[in-house]
């Protein structure tokens, strides 16, 4: 076992390589040893740090905002691409398996492996004519990307009439309006979004969850489960697909996203659902449990009482729980076995992640090697 500390509020890992942060240092840490391979440091706040293309990639404080980024090999530390942009101050990591970016209240904004931006939504760091971008008035809290799909959530003036309609009856103030908005990842100009469909939402919707043609959100309602898939009053899951259409789900309330206050958020005020892809599920942690979804129509398939989001290793999932690392079969979600785990007191979430033989757990601000 190695643990090595982290300020990161979230934990990276690929191609055998556990991402730490201290200040504004981004380190590789060999999974299989926990010993720092390679370190990269700038003299500036780092706002943020993700990873994908077997890249690191650090976004930190430039002169207009979190608008420096540099990529690095995730095994030998080695620049590979930067980019500088006007962001905001605060600003939230967004990634899939193609593309990585940043979301604060203003825009939203992906790149390519290349650091090249592919779209930017919202406030557009040079308009490019006098019109301005449908959603530039809009405040963006969440944003989740698949392959070539972008879901936005985010409150708009509501111009309906009606306090807004859509997917729910339980929607919406005189004021504003919650809406998703799915989009492609890469439009024929990356200043101006391509939108497949727009959805007006129910009042504290936030999205959980991302498949190739559709997303998922999760409604807190009234904090009393629905109590089928007619119910718009309670909490239940809404898939909202590019086709315009949506079908609806009963669902347990969530601790992460309460009937009865604000989301839990990170920086900028973004909320960053704790989700992870496995073989045959897209996993959202609710707070008390990881949910299941099936990952082409995003129908909720199982539910297991965790301390966080798991991983998959040797065709099982590994999802951890109070007492150790429960071994959970991945097609109907039982519970096998209990794998044994002294936390040493640590009573907090937990973020599992493989990486070949190590499970990795991060601890509040510490990071765990499991071997053996």
């Amino acid at each position: 076992m190695w643990r090595q500390r982290t300020t990161a509020p979230d934990l990276t890992t690929l191609e055998g390589t556990v991402v730490v942060t201290d200040g504004s240092t981004v380190s590789g840490v060999a999974a299989a040893t926990g010993r720092t391979a390679w370190s990269y440091s700038r003299d500036v706040e780092l706002c943020g740090v993700s990873g994908a293309w077997r890249r690191v990639v650090a976004v930190y404080r430039g002169e207009h905002g979190c608008g420096d980024v540099t990529s690095l090999d995730a095994r030998s530390g080695e620049y590979r691409h930067t980019r500088a942009a006007i962001a905001d101050d605060a600003v939230a990591m967004v990634r899939s398996l193609d593309s990585v970016g940043t979301v604060s209240p203003n825009r939203v904004e992906l790149w390519r492996s290349d650091l090249v931006r592919t779209v930017e939504v919202g406030r557009r760091e040079t308009p490019v004519n006098s019109e301005p971008q449908p959603g530039e008035d809009c405040v963006t809290d969440s944003a989740l990307t698949r392959k070539g799909l972008l879901a936005v959530a985010r409150d708009c003036p509501d111009t309906s009439g009606d306090g807004g309609s859509g997917t729910g009856d339980d929607a919406a103030s005189p004021r504003t309006a919650r809406h998703v908005a799915l989009m492609k990842t890469a439009p024929s100009s990356a200043s101006e979004p391509q939108v497949d469909h727009d959805f007006t939402v129910p009042a504290g919707a936030q999205l959980v969850g991302i498949a190739e043609d559709r997303a998922v959100i999760f409604v807190p309602g009234t904090g009393v489960p629905a109590k089928d898939a007619e119910d718009t009053t309670g909490s239940r899951f809404q898939v909202l697909a590019k086709d315009g259409s949506y079908t609806q789900y009963p669902a347990q309330p969530s601790t992460s996203v309460p009937a009865d206050g604000p989301p839990a958020t990170g920086p900028g005020g973004v909320f960053t659902p704790r989700t992870a892809d496995m073989p045959h599920h897209m996993t959202w942690f609710d707070g008390t449990r990881v949910v299941a979804f099936d990952p082409a129509t995003l129908r909720p398939d199982f539910t297991v009482d965790t301390i966080g989001t798991g991983a998959a290793m040797a065709g099982k999932l590994l999802l951890p729980v109070v007492n150790g690392i429960a071994v959970v079969d991945e097609g109907d979600g039982h519970t096998e076995r209990i794998i044994p785990v002294d936390r040493e007191g640590y009573e907090g979430t937990v973020t599992l992640q493989v990486q070949g033989s190590t499970v990795v757990e991060k601890r509040g601000d510490t990071v765990v090697g499991l071997t053996g």
